[in-house]
């Protein structure tokens, strides 16, 4: 192994690191060096394996995104488009739209994020590292269990690999830091998009719930409607409390035939009238002297399927017909019906997934390390808030956002200890006034790596004269 003698990149301890006012350690990313790393290690996105598995995860990925678009689609177009305008809730579209439409939007982006990023592939830097020390890194073998400070050895990739990383089988290569392979996503979930992950199962799980809340009345009246749909049948929902509107007139209705008669009360009457497809309207014999039976009276009603008023004794309520907003095509119900049900499937499916994955982070531990049992999880910082910075970065208004974190708070190859005291920014505490320190030297110190022993210079002897040489005769050899 050859040593590299091109200089490291830097990182700044101290004063002047701008992070915080009395010390603070500035991670410099070389994006150029990580490109190049990432070239080297054969990653050119997202999972390119043949595999079977590799296809398998390409379809579930391709359901993801089509359960996204439907979603955002059926609740724009159909639901706030045409059913909240069909039943008079007008001014709830736009509030609605606010709500839903810009935690789906963070949603969407978490997914593009967390799909497309590189997870943590091993940078090369880190290979410049090893390359340039030798035989002085020691390496540990790769075991099932915590081995922090330690190096260890990729059969596959044939390079060691640094603390919390692992290969993954589906991607080919080792990632920083590896959580694991989600099909969903078909990526890797490492160092580089574990926010994204976690943002996206919020996100996506937050935005379904939304949905459903916001359109539950409406789903539960379309649901009623696929009951009592006919062939070519136009489901009207109308502005009134029970979806239908009627006008009351006086006389008999004697065209057409009786679709039902029975003895209700009139709003029961009208509520019959609106779920019979075919009933123009409904008529019964006499009224009060106010013109209409009281309340709770019940009359026998007979439900018609045409309207011919004539005649007098007799009070009439007309089906009015439905304005052009009101009516919803069967498609459309479907198609709202269906986004119900999507809706609430992606809510279970997340909950109990965020269930898993969040208490984890809060631990500062990834689903691989969470099998661990040789000793108490060495990363533990000790609260939930700083454990999650662990993932996150600092604390800060970019937590909520699918952007990488503004002030990370490792490198990825090495990380803090649960014995390491931190500073007020969340990084290892530093002695004040410290200078430039280069990231290599850090490492050298996490992964112990032996100082390289300078050769002694042997004296050459000296001439002892003939009396030396005849005392070495005496003693013997």
């Amino acid at each position: 192994r050859s040593a590299r003698t091109a200089p490291a990149p830097r990182v700044c301890i101290g004063a002047g690191g701008g992070v915080c006012p009395q010390r603070a350690i500035v991670i410099e990313e070389c994006e150029a060096a990580r490109a190049k790393g990432l070239a080297a290690a054969g990653w050119a996105g997202p999972m390119k394996s043949s595999s079977a598995l590799f296809r398998a995860s390409q379809a579930t990925m391709s359901v993801s995104i089509s359960v996204f678009l439907y979603e955002g689609f059926a609740y724009n177009i159909i639901f706030l488009g045409r059913i909240l305008p069909a039943v008079g809730k007008q001014a709830l579209v736009l509030p609605f739209a606010i709500l839903f439409n810009i935690v789906w939007g963070l949603a969407i982006c978490s997914y593009a994020r967390a799909h497309f990023s590189d997870p943590g592939i091993v940078p090369e830097r880190w290979r410049d590292f090893v390359h340039s020390i030798g035989d002085s890194l020691p390496i540990a073998p790769a075991r099932p269990e915590w081995q922090p400070g330690k190096a260890t050895y990729c059969k596959k990739c044939d390079l060691p690999r640094p603390e919390r990383a692992h290969h993954c089988l589906l991607c080919e290569v080792c990632v920083l830091r590896m959580d694991h392979h989600c099909p969903w996503i078909n990526n890797c979930v490492g160092f580089r998009n574990h926010k994204y992950f976690l943002l996206l199962g919020v996100y996506a799980c937050v935005a379904s719930m939304i949905a459903l809340v916001t359109s539950f009345p409406e789903l539960v009246h379309c649901a009623g409607a696929l009951t009592r749909i006919q062939d070519g049948f136009v489901f009207e929902l109308g502005t009134g409390s029970v979806g239908v509107v009627f006008e009351r007139k006086e006389g008999f209705i004697s065209s057409g035939e009786n679709i039902l008669e029975e003895s209700v009360t009139i709003e029961e009457a009208k509520v019959k009238c609106g779920t019979l497809p075919t009933c123009k309207g409904f008529t019964f014999e006499g009224a009060d002297a106010a013109g209409q039976p009281k309340e709770d009276e019940k009359v026998h009603v007979y439900f018609k399927d045409k309207w011919d008023l004539w005649g007098t004794g007799w009070t009439s309520y007309k089906r009015a017909e439905p304005q052009a907003g009101s009516r919803l095509e069967v498609t459309d119900i479907l198609v709202f019906i269906i986004f119900g049900i999507l809706a609430l499937f992606v809510a279970v499916l997340l909950t109990p997934m965020l269930a898993t994955h969040v208490p984890l982070a809060f631990q500062n531990l990834t689903t691989i390390e969470d099998n661990y049992e040789n000793m108490p999880n060495p990363f533990d910082q000790g609260s939930t808030g700083t454990n999650l910075a662990q993932v996150f970065g600092a604390y800060g208004p970019d937590w909520l956002l699918p952007v990488a974190p503004w002030r990370p708070l490792s490198d990825g190859v090495s990380f803090a200890r649960s014995d390491e005291k931190l500073g007020p920014d969340g990084l290892p505490e530093r002695a004040e006034g410290e200078g430039e320190v280069e990231m290599e030297e850090v490492w050298k110190m996490r992964y112990r790596v032996r100082s390289a022993a300078v050769p002694q210079m042997q004296e050459e002897p000296q001439d002892p004269g003939p009396l030396g040489s005849l005392a070495r005769w005496w003693h013997g050899p």
